[in-house]
């Protein structure tokens, strides 16, 4: 019975895991709210896709998880290790330790030496703890560099914030000319005087004092530009729809646009459930794991209250 009062709170625990770990910049609703709107653009749901694994287009060896962690750059190879943490090391990745350790440290895109990894990765996928490897390095690598560079910058608006997640996670972290530190770069080096705007925070940029929409707009037409394929650029449409409404600061939902370009509505009472935008009309042909409902988390936290008072009773 106690197990079964366990196993509800960490039902929650991983409903929330992401939504409220701690780090500077974005939180609470705005961060889960940025995150669904990232994963609508990424798989076409608000949830996170754990299961999700194939052949990287670019030539990273497999892409898989939440944010296409690939073999062939290294963040699998962190996930995994995370993933040993957790299990002690002897778990379905055990047998390709060796290669992918080997295709990590030399950026190799081979796949040599992994048959079945997607079938370990999907079977993983099933386990609490995988999700919380790939958490774990998804904050470490992308969501908290992400807010650093916000930080950096000074900026407070939600929506700000939220495109430096969206940027982090399309183009890298790095300061290389297409990545969000070299985007950030180019856009400050457009302001040459005090730039006023309506946001109610101005930016330190250059010695100037610059509107905080003022340059997240340059921000997003030089990520624009970035882009050859006009497909990449529906997640940015829809930043600019945002700013476009006057919604600044997060609290509970937003208006965005989906890959179709049609109006859609994401809350945090939704969090990593699947709703009504789903811009391609399937899941893209992959499994998902998804996390437990809402009204599934408050059922087992429920029963679970319940079972643990009658253990209390019985003391």
């Amino acid at each position: 019975m106690v197990s079964l009062f366990l196993f509800a709170l960490s039902s929650i625990a991983a409903a929330t895991m992401l939504a409220s770990s701690a780090s500077a910049g974005l939180s609470g609703c705005p961060k889960s709210l940025a995150l669904q709107l990232t994963n609508v653009f990424q798989y076409g749901q608000i949830q996170f896709n754990y299961s999700n694994c194939g052949k990287d287009d670019s030539g990273n060896g497999y892409a898989a998880g939440i944010v296409n962690f690939c073999t062939g750059t290294s963040d699998a190879w962190e996930v995994i290790k995370a993933y040993h943490s957790l299990t002690g090391g002897n778990d379905e990745f055990t047998q390709y330790d060796s290669m992918l350790k080997k295709y990590a440290s030399t950026n190799d895109g081979s796949t040599k030496g992994l048959d079945g990894f997607c079938n370990a990765w999907k079977k993983a996928a099933t386990n609490q703890k995988f999700w919380s490897a790939q958490g774990t390095v998804f904050d470490k690598l992308y969501f908290a560099p992400s807010q650093a560079f916000a930080n950096k910058l000074g900026l407070q608006l939600s929506v700000s914030q939220g495109q430096m997640y969206d940027a982090a996670i399309s183009h890298g972290v790095s300061n290389s000319s297409k990545s969000l530190g070299g985007l950030i770069k180019a856009t400050n080096k457009k302001f040459t005087n005090n730039t006023l705007g309506n946001s109610g925070n101005n930016l330190n940029i250059n010695g100037h004092q610059v509107d905080e929409i003022v340059w997240l707009e340059k921000f997003i037409d030089i990520r624009k530009a970035s882009f050859n394929n006009t497909g990449d650029l529906v997640n940015i449409n829809s930043y600019s729809y945002i700013i476009s409404q006057g919604e600044y600061k997060w609290t509970h939902n937003i208006q965005v646009l989906n890959n179709k370009g049609s109006v859609g509505n994401v809350t945090c009472d939704n969090s990593y459930q699947p709703s009504n935008i789903n811009p391609n009309g399937d899941n893209d042909g992959e499994e998902s794991a998804s996390l437990p409902t809402l009204e599934t988390n408050r059922i087992l936290l429920a029963i679970g209250v319940a079972i643990f008072s009658s253990v209390l009773v019985g003391l």
